[in-house]
């Protein structure tokens, strides 16, 4: 009886382990050139320490009109828009891609200005996996912006992962809030 027990226990402690070392991955929208779907695997290969949280004091469920949240930052960032992002996903969507135009046509303007992206996560996943995606989204961000013009020394990313939600209920329209990449005039 006891074989059988501590055999229940090993088989049920394997299959833990094992489901709790999956990975995630991403499936990607885009297509190769058969028209297959590709699948893109994130690995948290270099992950950093996840900074202290920031305190949102504005309404449940609203979203910030792009306001500094960094210390000491002086410029005014209402002119450049948050972009936002799908579940799971890094790519670019088709509604930011004009405001992403319109970040680049900013930054074209003010050549003396860097721009910090931050990329960010709803609370969904590790925290290890949403510091990868986070910063996915921050280098999708960039990368778009450099296709349009803007020169790299304008841009700096980071990723704060889940760490730094502008809302905090629990329900879609407030997720989706929070899978964004912020943009932050220095």
């Amino acid at each position: 009886m006891d074989r059988k027990v501590m055999s229940l226990f090993l088989s049920l402690s394997l299959m833990l382990l094992l489901a709790g070392c999956a990975g995630k991955s991403v499936s990607s929208s885009s297509g190769d050139q058969s028209g297959q779907a590709k699948t893109e695997s994130i690995q948290p290969d270099a992950i950093k320490t996840v900074p202290q949280e920031r305190s949102f004091d504005g309404p449940s469920g609203s979203v910030p009109s792009n306001r500094s949240l960094e210390p000491g930052a002086t410029s005014n960032t209402s002119a450049l828009g948050d972009v936002l992002f799908d579940y799971d996903r890094f790519q670019i969507r088709k509604d930011a891609m004009p405001l992403l135009d319109a970040n680049a046509g900013w930054l074209r303007a003010n050549a003396g200005k860097t721009v910090l992206i931050e990329g960010h996560c709803d609370e969904r996943g590790t925290a290890a996996y949403n510091l990868v995606l986070g910063e996915k989204r921050a280098r999708a961000a960039k990368q778009y912006l450099q296709d349009l013009g803007v020169p790299v020394s304008q841009l700096q990313i980071t990723s704060y992962g889940e760490a730094r939600p502008i809302c905090k209920q629990q329900n879609e329209d407030c997720y989706q809030q929070n899978r964004r990449a912020h943009f932050v005039a220095k």
